[in-house]
């Protein structure tokens, strides 16, 4: 095996690479799951810079019924961060929601398993956005200035 880093011909290169990854399926379990958990730093600069929930309602009903996944009470939820912030109220599988100060921008609601609907805002910063029926959800808010997400709330379902 060659540890200089240099090799003297593309032959002995690719026979290098061969042997890698003939061991690659002799990865140890406690280096694969490193690696693994390492991948999810790849959004610790979003998640740091979070949009806060600042507030909840479910226009006079229990909070019961909003935990309890209740889907025809309507949710109004308010996230905020230093002097941006998103209103959104959830009914059903749909979401309509304002950026404020008022902004332009593209937001992304994103699941566990990844990016799941998106939409415009309009020139009041307002939107309209497809919204799953169950598991944790967020927002990705992206605008000519910042990115940032909300915190992960619970979809109802």
């Amino acid at each position: 095996m060659n540890t200089t880093g240099w090799f003297d011909g593309d032959d002995e290169l690719m026979t290098e690479l061969s042997a890698a990854l003939a061991d690659a399926d002799n990865i140890p379990t406690g280096i694969l799951e490193a690696a693994k958990a390492s991948y999810t730093w790849r959004t610790v600069n979003a998640d740091l810079d979070s949009l806060a929930l600042i507030s909840e309602s479910s226009t006079g009903e229990d909070l019961l019924a909003v935990v309890r996944g209740d889907s025809a009470v309507p949710r109004l939820l308010s996230f905020e961060h230093n002097d941006v912030g998103v209103e959104i109220e959830i009914s059903g599988s749909v979401v309509r929601g304002q950026l404020y100060p008022v902004r332009s921008g593209l937001i992304t609601v994103v699941t566990a398993a990844g990016p799941f609907a998106d939409a415009r805002t309009d020139e009041m910063g307002c939107f309209v956005v497809d919204w799953p029926t169950s598991g944790p959800v967020r927002l990705r808010c992206d605008t000519e200035d910042s990115s940032f997400v909300t915190d992960w709330v619970q979809a109802r379902g």
